[in-house]
Order: C-alpha cells, then structure tokens, then sequence
C-alpha cells in the first residue's frame, strides 16, 4: 500500500477510523468473538505498511540513459509471435569505461524481438549493450499502473534490444517446465483454431500474451477476466475432474490415495506455470485442507484462508501488492464469510433452480469484498456480473475438462482430431455468450476515480453489510448500510462524470481531450490511430462520455460554450493553444530561455517549457 499513494497521514486517519468502528461493534456486538478477526486483521495490516514502508526501496542511479554493457541471467522469457516479446533478467556485473565491473543485482524487465526470443532460454548469461532506464508510468488517466505492478515484483528497470545487442556467454540448457510448455503450446497450436489459441493458453498455462484487445475488451466489459487468470476456479475444477477420473478405480484407489494424487497434480501443475499468487493460495488452501481431513482437525475455512495468506506473505512479502493476490483473498473471504447464510435464504426443490440460486449467492459473496478493489483499479463495473458468471460456471467446467483431456492426449493418436472439435465448439459458444454480454445495453459502468481512503471506506462499508445481514441478523441496518454505501458510490460517480475539464497527455505528439458534461472531443497532431486508441480507452474508463476524434492535420479548431473556449491553430511546423483568453505555444523541440513570451507547452522530452508534459496536465473549469 506503499506504493499505492498510502502516506502516514491517511493511513493513520484510516488505523483511527478502523479503531472506532470495532469499538462500535463491540460495544453492540453480542457475541465479540468475531472481532478477534478485525483485531488480527488490523494487526495484520500495521506490521505489513510499516515493513513495505522501512523495506521501501531506493531505487539507485547509476543507469543513465546512455548504452551500457551489463552482463544478466535470464529469469523469464515469454516465446510468443508478436513482435517484442517480454521476459525477466537479474543484472549481475555493470561496465562502465575506465572502471572495473560493478556488481549489481536489479531485475530488468526486458522486451526483446521475435528472433532473440527464439535464440534465448531462461538460464542463458548474455552480455548485453541497450539503454537502462527507470519502469514509469506515463501519468495518463486510466492507464496501467507499470510502475507499481512492477514495484511488486521488486523490478524497477527496463530495457528494448535486439539480436544485434548481446552475445551469449553461457547457454543453459532449456529448464524441463519451459519445454514442456513449449511442446504443449506447439502441439495445441497445430489442433486449436487461431482465434481460440490465446484463450487456451490463458486458461491452462496462464500466458496471456497471445491474447488480442478485442478479446481482453471483452471478457473486461462482460466481467469475466478472472477466467483468464489461472485461479481457485480453476484449481477446483482441476481437482474435481481428478476425482470423478479416480473414482472410476476405486475398487483400486482409496479416497486417501486420490487426496495424495490429487495434491501431487496441483503442486505439479503449479510449478508449471510458475506459482501465481491466485494459484498458490488455492494449492495451499487445499492442501491444508487435505492434511486437515488427514488428521480431523484445521477445519476452520477462515483460518486457513489467512494462514495460507500468512505463508504466502512470510515466502514474498510484495505479494500483499499484487492486485491478483487482493482479489483472490478478498473474494474468498466474502465467500467464506456471506455464502452460507446467503445459499440458506432461498431453499428452492427444483435442483436447476437449486442450483442458479446457489451460483447467484456464490457469485453475490465473492462480489461483496472485491467490488470496492475492482473500482479502485479498473475504474469501471460490469453491471451483467450474476448474469456473466451463470454462462462461466455452465461453461467453464465443459472448457476446462475437454480442454485438460485434449492436453493429455495430444500424443494420442486420433484423440486430439475428435476431441479439437468439441473444444472449438465450447470456446465457441463461451466466447458468443461473453460478446452478447458486452453488446446489451448498460453492460458496464464507467467513471469510477477512487483515491485509497475512498477504496477503504468502501471496503468497511462492505464489511458493516455483512456485519449487520449476516452476523447479527438485521436486515433493515444491513439495508440502510447499503444504501449509504449505494449513494456515496453515486455521489462519487456523479462527481467524475460531470466534471468539465481539459487535459494534454503524455504522448509521442501533442493529444488533448476536452472533457464537457457528457461529450469528449479527442483532439491530435497527427498521432497513429493505434496509440490514439489505446489514451482513449484508458481516459473513457475515468471520464466517460460521447467521443468525437478531431485530428488537427493542417485545420484551425474552435470549440466554444459557456463553460470553455478553446482554440487550436496549426501553420506548418507550430502549434498554438487558446485557453479562455490564455495563450500557449505547444513545442516538440528544446526551447532557448526566454525564447517565447507566450506560455509554453512542452512535449515529454522537451525541457525548460513552462508545462512540461511528461504526465497528464489538467486544466479544470
């Protein structure tokens, strides 16, 4: 939380905040057992900022941004088809000339070219020469938080090359996971079709990197990339299908025995894919289960929900950073906590209502935790949630046991032609029903801006709804904590949606949006339309609105009301800005000092402008 805008002032008006409402709780509270868990939680909490505070760190530098010659491992490497191609390397030795090597040991975050991807594999040591620089966000509304993502997993620099920009010094040999998983992705390659390929690999090797943006767009509009990333749905559906294949032999096979192999698959299967945080808490959860059953004890779900979270943290404390990580634990712990009161409600003797009815309270619990994370990071809210998830869980099942049985008999001969098929068939049908989703009307709310004591209130707001519904059986308080916690969402939604402002962004040229009640007008210089889109869809998460794309090739723009004028004129190489009777000149190249005695505007890289536009710059009305 650290790294996530977190300063010892919030946190400790959020630590005081905390206080009162447990204090509250217990002071109506019949039963105040339930409050150890606020109170470990809140232990929790303080010892994990106050570490990731101390243990915050400085980023060193001594990589500037001319070329160096560094000598790395390669950690990751993702072999995909597109034209850079993502991996991970630890920096040993640092070169510089008239000086020794210096040792250092920062990962580098790399992309390298189709071709070098071919030529390396993890555990190869190159001499490498390219540009070092800082992981930094470009401060646009809406983006991806990179810097922070990559803060989490302790890497802070990043580097483009080329074949021509390293030598191999030693080649390791190829590890057995990676040519397992190479071997698997080329076989399904040569059986699934091309547009369901990324889906597959996302689904059973947790690599999304052949996954286009329409597909992403998607499945993010309909609610459902949480079936791309490799979780406890998965897991679980792992498991049952091993234990309705083993039960075929139990003549042969004792339950004990399925447990073990059961746990001998997932921690295999989690190896492969090289143990995401959403992947290691369900392993661990089962396993600690597992060994529960073993001994007829350790059956407290919650209990084991934080001590595999304590392990996890204990292993990898920037763990608590990773968003997957989040959503996971939150989502379990509104599950554990809601469903069975909830699944209890209704108590229909039909067992198709039975069963929609339970799905619904499943989907309901996970969503009463996780929600408040899901605005604070994706800026948005599928509103066809129960609905999306009705579709997985029919679907997801049929995908994930054909597509494991198709897996396994890759090598079988004629097993993979008859049983392609089916799959293409479900994918088919499961990737039709997430377009429909993300056609209807309304399917996802945008515009959601929330600073972390915004997030956090939302959170206790969700927890003083389960509070009062599920623990201490009012309905009527539970229904007016909702709908405080429905109107402050509003009133935050309201508050970003109408606001009236410009904003230049941080782009290769000069872009701006004029962002008026409900209308946006994108205004550009001439920028390709693949990055115009890409700063658009990130803006329209924040600020919503009609879009009209105005490209300034050449014109003279004039927009005017009674909120804003703003006007845009462009002769040859020179660009100025009128802003309510303020004057701009946009420049792309560096500036002399008192070279203008209008303001000036500079692009990322020009210094000395009076607005330099290496973030996002607002003017608000």
């Amino acid at each position: 939380m650290a790294w996530s805008g977190f300063s010892y002032l919030n946190w400790t008006v959020l630590s005081v905040a905390f206080i009162l409402m447990t204090l509250l709780l217990k002071i109506t509270a019949k039963k105040n057992k339930s409050l150890h868990f606020l109170y470990f939680v809140f232990l929790f909490t303080q010892l994990g900022f106050f570490c990731i505070k101390l243990d915050n760190k400085k980023v060193l530098d001594i990589y500037s941004t001319d070329r160096h010659q560094i000598q790395c491992e390669i950690i990751e490497l993702q072999k995909g088809e597109k034209n850079w191609n993502k991996g991970l390397a630890k920096m040993q030795y640092l070169y510089e000339k008239g000086k020794g090597p210096t040792p250092c040991n920062d990962q580098l975050l790399f992309y390298t070219d189709e071709l070098s991807a071919t030529l390396l594999n993890v555990g190869d040591i190159i001499l490498l020469e390219s540009e070092i620089q800082q992981i930094k966000n470009k401060g646009n509304p809406g983006e991806f938080d990179a810097e922070s993502y990559w803060k989490s997993k302790n890497t802070f620099f990043m580097s483009f090359f080329v074949n021509s920009d390293f030598i191999k010094i030693y080649g390791a040999e190829n590890p057995f996971k990676n040519r397992l998983t190479e071997a698997i992705t080329h076989e399904l390659k040569q059986h699934v079709l091309k547009k369901h390929f990324g889906i597959i690999k996302a689904l059973f090797l947790g690599d999304k990197s052949s996954l286009d943006q329409e597909t992403r767009n998607s499945f993010s509009t309909a609610g459902a990339m949480h079936l791309l990333a490799i979780s406890g749905l998965h897991i679980g559906l792992f498991v049952g299908l091993i234990f309705a294949f083993l039960k075929l032999f139990s003549k042969f096979i004792s339950r004990n025995m399925a447990l073990l192999i059961s746990l001998i698959f997932i921690w295999f299967y989690a190896y492969i894919i090289d143990f995401p945080p959403s992947v290691l808490r369900s392993v661990l959860m089962f396993s600690i289960l597992s060994v529960g059953y073993f001994i007829n004890g350790m059956k407290n779900q919650l209990n084991i929900l934080f001590f595999s979270g304590t392990l996890l943290i204990l292993i990898n404390p920037l763990y608590l950073m990773d968003i997957g990580f989040q959503l996971s634990y939150a989502a379990m712990t509104g599950i554990i906590l809601s469903y069975p009161f909830l699944s209890t409600l209704y108590r229909p003797k039909n067992k198709l209502i039975k069963m929609t009815w339970n799905a619904t309270s499943l989907c309901l619990s996970a969503q009463l935790f996780t929600f408040p994370i899901c605005l604070y990071y994706f800026h948005q809210f599928p509103n066809y949630f129960l609905l999306t998830n009705m579709g997985i869980v029919l679907l997801a099942g049929l995908t994930v046991g054909i597509g494991a049985l198709l897996i396994i008999t890759l090598k079988v001969p004629i097993a993979p032609i008859v049983i392609a098929p089916i799959l293409s068939f479900i994918l088919f049908l499961l990737v039709g029903f997430i377009q429909w989703i993300e056609q209807l009307p309304g399917a996802i709310a945008k515009g959601f801006l929330l600073n972390p004591i915004e997030m956090t209130c939302l959170i206790i707001g969700s927890f003083l709804i389960y509070w009062t519904l599920v623990h201490e059986k009012k309905p009527i308080t539970s229904g007016m904590v909702g709908l405080i916690v429905m109107t402050f969402i509003a009133t935050l939604h309201y508050r970003q949606l109408h606001q009236n402002h410009l904003v230049l962004f941080n782009s290769n040229k000069f872009s701006c949006a004029l962002h008026l009640g409900n209308q946006t007008y994108f205004i550009h210089d001439d920028l390709s339309q693949k990055k115009y889109k890409a700063i658009l869809r990130d803006y329209d998460r924040c600020y919503p609105g009609k879009i009209k794309i105005i490209s300034l090739n050449n014109i003279n723009l004039q927009i005017k009301n009674n909120i804003a004028s703003i006007q845009l004129i462009k002769k040859q190489k020179e660009l100025n800005l009128q802003l309510n009777n303020k004057s701009f000149r946009v420049c792309y190249s560096q500036i002399k000092p008192n070279a203008f005695s209008t303001s000036t505007i500079g692009l990322p890289w020009v210094e000395g402008a009076d607005i330099r536009l290496n973030k996002a710059y607002f003017f608000k009305f």
